[in-house]
């Protein structure tokens, strides 16, 4: 059977050469006005959990659909993702950008939450080195890493948040976990203190690493204050304030809005021919022939569908199929629909 240009074939080919087409995860919106959908780069306020950022978006704009991407401890400032509307669906590609931080520890003292907010439980000698031994011993801290997540953490055991456990009293053995730490600075040293710069991947626990960190010098440690700087290229420069305008009225925090082109932009673009945009639109899957690729995609990835003039149209994901490692990319993997937009 041909293809007659509009998709109208089989949905599964066995054998031969043209592509394994799946249906797709995510589903257009109704006919009608469509909700709104743009992120917003968020400063997260000294105090305010990353909930309590949320909700502030949800009563400026007045909108119920709001959620963040990845959460901020309340006594740290800074860039907080937030998605809005439709956006909120495809928060799990914002969550895996790498982040950055600015902050400061303290040697001597170890906390219930390796914050200056928890109790104080353990106290330990002040090591008496310099920067160059410092940032000696945080080198050892770059690259993949193993971490024990921390008890106020989010993280889930047996169906309960580690850090409700907590406020119970209740610890638990946590298995640990590879991280991501690009690049781990000591910037400054005035004892007890320590500033630090930090580059990570998702999953990273800050304060984690200061109390490994001090487990080096054979002492203990906490996190003071802390500053999300980055995430991904998203600045705690350009980040807008929800406590005085243009942030805290509904018309000027509208106006900051990330569209979900940009905000997805370091996701690989392929771009669909101009006769197929309606048919993707509808939750129909391109074939390989209508599509251009502007960069060779890796496989097992989630590449953005867009339209002639750049407009993101959907999300995609390419499957690896069973067969031969050396076959070229339309022959080794089905294209399937993450989300349309």
């Amino acid at each position: 059977m041909r293809d007659d240009g509009f998709g109208n074939r089989p949905r599964a080919v066995r054998g031969g050469s043209r592509p394994r087409l799946e249906p797709p995860r995510g589903a257009p919106a109704p006919s009608g006005a469509l909700a709104p959908a743009f992120v917003l780069n968020v400063y997260k306020e000294v105090s305010w959990t990353s909930h309590d950022a949320v909700g502030r978006v949800r009563r400026i704009l007045d909108l119920k659909q709001v959620g963040h991407a990845g959460s901020l401890d309340p006594l740290a400032a800074g860039v907080l993702l937030v998605a809005v509307g439709r956006a909120t669906k495809v928060v799990s590609h914002l969550m895996a950008l790498p982040k950055s931080y600015r902050g400061t520890l303290r040697f001597g003292r170890r906390t219930t939450t390796g914050d200056g907010g928890g109790e104080m439980v353990a106290e330990g000698p002040v090591p008496q080195a310099g920067l160059e031994a410092l940032q000696a011993a945080a080198a050892r801290f770059h690259g993949t890493v193993l971490q024990v997540p921390p008890m106020v953490s989010a993280l889930k055991q047996d169906g309960e948040r580690l850090y409700d456990l907590a406020r119970r009293g209740i610890e638990v053995d946590r298995a640990p976990r590879p991280v991501r730490s690009d690049r781990f600075t000591i910037t400054g040293v005035d004892l007890p203190r320590v500033d630090f710069e930090l580059d990570c991947g998702r999953g990273t626990y800050v304060r984690t690493l200061a109390e490994d960190l001090a487990a080096e010098f054979g002492t203990v440690a906490f996190v003071e204050s802390l500053v999300r700087t980055r995430v991904g290229k998203f600045s705690i420069e350009d980040s807008c304030r929800l406590i005085s305008p243009p942030g805290s009225e509904r018309a000027g925090l509208s106006q900051l809005g990330i569209s979900l082109g940009e905000a997805l932009s370091h996701l690989d673009s392929v771009r669909v021919d101009a006769r197929w945009i309606h048919r993707l639109r509808q939750g129909g899957v391109p074939p390989w022939n209508n599509l251009t690729f502007n960069s060779k995609p890796e496989i097992g990835s989630v590449v953005r569908l867009v339209g002639p003039e750049g407009e993101l149209i959907a999300l995609a994901s390419l499957d690896l199929l069973p067969g031969p490692a050396d076959r070229p990319i339309e022959h080794a993997c089905a294209l399937r629909l993450e989300r349309v937009i």
